[in-house]
């Protein structure tokens, strides 16, 4: 990842920063949806004022790429266009030598029950054992929740209800090189922090 762009959310008392996320990330999934290529994109995205703790995003949303042109084609704020009054997008920069570390950010999916009694079906038929060792196998892994910092996103495709986006960090050992989704998000493919 050698370039970088950041967009910055600007909210107010009367706008909330997570009204602000769920306008506009799904203006940045459209941008990324435009770039990929089969089904990828070589773009990541990093929450630099990510804080677990108190489940939030930050306001800040950072792309990163290996070229400027792959971050040119984004066209930012084209796709922003109806929320400029709300952001500010900074110029493509170099990504600096001296960073801090790497990391990942990845979509986290919660397991529920349907999931669940998939998942118990599976491990049966894959380890040829009885449905019901593999239901003793999953006992007490009940319909999961999580206190993840999340997006709430509703699908341009398909019209679904709304759904939340939960957005994982973890730090990694390096710089490691892959595929993002159209999210910008990976659990293979880190991007630095600074």
């Amino acid at each position: 990842m050698n370039y970088f762009i950041e967009i910055e959310l600007l909210s107010d008392g009367d706008i909330p920063v997570n009204f602000l996320w769920e306008k506009i990330y799904p203006q940045i999934h459209l941008a990324l949806v435009e770039i990929r290529k089969d089904g990828k994109s070589n773009v990541g995205v990093s929450f630099p004022k990510y804080d677990a703790e108190k489940f939030q995003l930050g306001n800040v949303i950072r792309f990163f790429a290996k070229t400027r042109v792959e971050l040119e084609n984004l066209r930012l704020k084209n796709s922003c266009s109806r929320l400029l009054d709300y952001l500010r997008i900074s110029t493509i920069e170099e990504v600096p030598l001296d960073v801090l570390g790497y990391c990942y950010f990845s979509r986290h999916r919660v397991k529920t029950k349907s999931s669940l009694t998939r998942l118990i079906r599976r491990k049966a038929k894959r380890e040829n054992m009885s449905y019901e060792d593999a239901l003793s196998f999953y006992s007490g892994k009940e319909k999961g929740t999580s206190r993840l910092p999340f997006v709430r996103i509703r699908s341009q495709s398909t019209n679904s209800s709304p759904y939340p986006l939960l957005i994982e960090k973890v730090e990694a050992s390096g710089l490691h090189d892959g595929a993002f989704s159209t999210y910008g998000l990976s659990s293979s493919s880190s991007v630095p922090l600074f």
